[in-house]
């Protein structure tokens, strides 16, 4: 998308509301900009404050709803943004990347699969997956924070197991925690879903991706069929600074979606 012209030049969002998900994650729902900038699940926003810089940023709404973008308070940009309040300015520029493939999971079994704040990302595509769950075969949420304060989305989370099959685990329980204790990837034991049939989508940090993708490939899930969305340092968001190359792809245009048999290519100690 290029605004003005110009496709280092952010357009102008309003934020219309700020909603504290956990003690270092808030939700911002952005307005104030036109159509074309509506995401499809997967794609990413860079988002600056004058002054303090730019970061890519994914998309966390669904279609159809205003823009809202999941934080998490790690560095001095996003610790500006955190600064801000309802009726303040964000800079937005994108939507950037590729979109998670969608059409491909029809009539087919879905595994979710987020770590932390990995679960912004897949929301969207959850949300629309479980507004048309006749449109698939069992559909799984499965999901791990490191203990259950930073679990966030948590109305999302009820909503969904209206519909979806969804498991939480947490690295550390605290005393009140009567839920799962454990990494995210033991979840798949009571998946009764067929792997060789079916289809995943992860989002997490790093070595939770690595696993998840290994799991899932143990248990006969084909390459093309598992699907991951990367992080990365970027400056531009459109494969011009080079600060996001790995290997052979741009995580800024060819990704941030890709498949785990892309991703041989790109992890060579995979």
């Amino acid at each position: 998308m290029e605004t003005r012209g110009n496709i280092y030049l952010p357009a102008r969002a309003k934020i219309r509301r700020v909603v504290s998900l956990s003690a270092d994650v808030k939700l911002f729902t952005l307005g104030g900009f036109d159509g074309n900038h509506r995401p499809r699940a997967g794609q990413f926003f860079m988002v600056s404050v004058m002054g303090a810089g730019e970061v890519p940023i994914s998309a966390a709404s669904a279609q159809g709803e205003p823009l809202s973008l999941c934080i998490r308070k790690v560095g001095k940009v996003t610790a500006a943004i955190h600064e801000l309040k309802e009726g303040d300015i964000l800079g937005i520029r994108g939507p950037y990347g590729n979109a998670f493939p969608s059409e491909m999971a029809r009539d087919r079994d879905v595994i979710f699969l987020a770590g932390g704040i990995g679960i912004a990302p897949l929301r969207p595509l959850i949300q629309e997956v479980a507004a048309n769950a006749k449109s698939y075969g069992k559909v799984f949420v499965l999901y791990g924070a490191k203990t259950p304060e930073e679990i966030i989305f948590k109305d999302d989370l009820e909503g969904w197991a209206k519909g979806t099959s969804v498991a939480l685990t947490v690295d550390s329980p605290d005393e009140e925690w009567q839920g799962r204790t454990g990494v995210v990837t033991g979840l798949l034991d009571e998946v009764d879903a067929d792997f060789s049939k079916g289809v995943a989508f992860v989002c997490g940090p790093e070595v939770m991706i690595k696993a998840s993708l290994r799991e899932l490939a143990s248990r006969g899930m084909p390459e093309d069929s598992i699907i991951t969305t990367l992080e990365a340092h970027m400056k531009c968001g459109v494969g011009k600074c080079g600060h996001c190359y790995l290997a052979s792809k741009y995580i800024c245009t060819d990704g941030p979606v890709f498949t785990l048999r892309e991703l041989r290519d790109i992890w060579a100690a995979f």
